[in-house]
């Protein structure tokens, strides 16, 4: 497959655009998928899956204008009127082959999983402006439900002509990569024996959950935390939050209970903070000590409202996984069901799961009362020994996946030679 690039240098497209987002982050980057393929490439001494050129050679076939999309649809469509449309800034050639169906335009925002209630519309509307056909455009997000809720609109729409909706946990190739690579050198990350010789010597809190970044959930998920007497149990790290009314899912906390839950915030493990470096430190980071130090993780995902139309998979999930630490994912609805389609075991037989099909806020609720059932667990090392199987059988399911073409490129080459038949 041949990918085009107004930079090859730096494999970026969208080169007359210099828009930065509020984060502080150009509006294109380079493509995650592409990068996860190169990886696949490079560790399995394969080549010629991507074959990359400059815009001004001219291509015979079909070919790919690949850029990331950095942020949420806010920032880089061009549906806020604060920048302008992104196919503003293709250059002719490009747009010519779009309409023609020369060339497909590859929008990659695999590092999020942020979805709007306009966003299809969005797309069909600036289509039919620039009259470039559906079927030239692949989307991929991480956003693992978005190609369910882009068949949902085109049914209700009429819609026959369809762009190419690519759901794709980015982070789940990233941090297996991370892990092998680390796991090559001395500072290995810990098996499943390291966890058994290292529970069978030392005292273990029930649980570790971990929160970095303030958001409305997890403000709400520590308040139902701080409630259940459950937080000395566990490792729990929580900055302080600003005192205002927190509103989540047609729900208030008072800013009298804000108070009272955030007077000894913020809450630090093993004495380190979590705010002193930039995110990319934190984000590759593996928490090997806490994990060592608790028998299970709760997960505190980026996305967890029902309203945000999106389930979003983020390393944070993943490095718990690759540290062979059981987990319950504090995040959208269905994530576990989500786990167990891309190839993962759930801990149905240790675990209460049941919590995870509930509605956002019994969901919360839920998860408190599954961790609660854990903590009576009389003989928690023997609960954990338990689950050997399947706790070895997730971290070869994700180092595994390193060997493979990554379904999301696989997903992407069937659109593209369905299209030349």
């Amino acid at each position: 497959m041949k990918f085009l690039f107004e930079d090859l240098e730096n494999l970026r497209n969208f080169k007359s655009n210099n828009d930065v987002n509020r984060s502080g982050i150009n509006r294109f980057a380079i493509s995650p998928l592409l990068t996860a393929v190169a990886s696949y490439s490079w560790i399995n001494n394969v080549s010629g899956i991507l074959e990359y050129y400059s815009a001004d050679v001219n291509i015979d076939e079909p070919y790919i204008i690949p850029s990331c999309v950095n942020h949420s649809p806010d920032d880089w469509t061009g549906y806020d009127p604060k920048v302008k449309s992104l196919f503003l800034y293709l250059n002719e050639k490009y747009l010519n082959d779009l309409r023609n169906k020369k060339a497909y335009l590859f929008l990659d925002q695999s590092l999020e999983g942020y979805q709007t209630h306009w966003l299809w519309d969005w797309f069909h509307k600036e289509l039919s402006i620039w009259e470039i056909p559906a079927d030239r455009i692949i989307y991929a997000t991480g956003n693992m439900i978005a190609d369910k809720t882009y068949d949902e609109f085109c049914k209700v729409n009429n819609i026959n002509e369809k762009m190419c909706i690519i759901p794709y946990a980015h982070f789940e190739l990233d941090m297996a990569m991370t892990a092998y690579q680390r796991n090559q050198g001395e500072d290995k990350l810990p098996t499943f024996e390291n966890h058994i010789n290292y529970k069978s010597n030392h005292d273990i809190k029930t649980f570790a959950c971990l929160n970095k970044r303030i958001r409305p959930h997890r403000v709400w998920f520590y308040n139902y935390l701080y409630n259940s007497g459950l937080i000395d149990k566990g490792l729990v790290s929580m900055n302080q939050f600003d005192y205002h009314e927190y509103h989540f899912e047609n729900k208030t906390i008072d800013i009298d209970i804000i108070h009272e839950i955030s007077k000894n915030l913020p809450l630090v493990v093993h004495g380190k903070a979590n705010d002193e470096f930039d995110d990319n430190f934190y984000i590759r980071r593996f928490n090997d000590k806490i994990t060592l130090d608790t028998y299970m993780t709760v997960i505190s995902e980026a996305h967890c409202g029902d309203s945000d139309q999106t389930m979003f998979l983020s390393e944070k999930t993943f490095k718990v996984i690759a540290v062979n630490h059981p987990f319950i994912i504090m995040g959208n609805k269905d994530s576990m069901a989500m786990m167990r389609s891309i190839g993962y075991k759930t801990y149905d037989e240790f675990i209460d799961m049941s919590y995870d099909s509930l509605p956002t806020h019994e969901r919360l609720q839920s998860i408190i009362e599954s961790i609660r059932k854990i903590d009576n667990i009389k003989d928690k090392l023997e609960w954990y020994k338990s689950m050997e199987d399947v706790i070895k059988y997730n971290y070869d399911t994700l180092i595994g996946k390193l060997f493979r073409v990554p379904d999301a490129m696989v997903k992407f080459i069937k659109h593209v030679e369905k299209r030349l038949i």
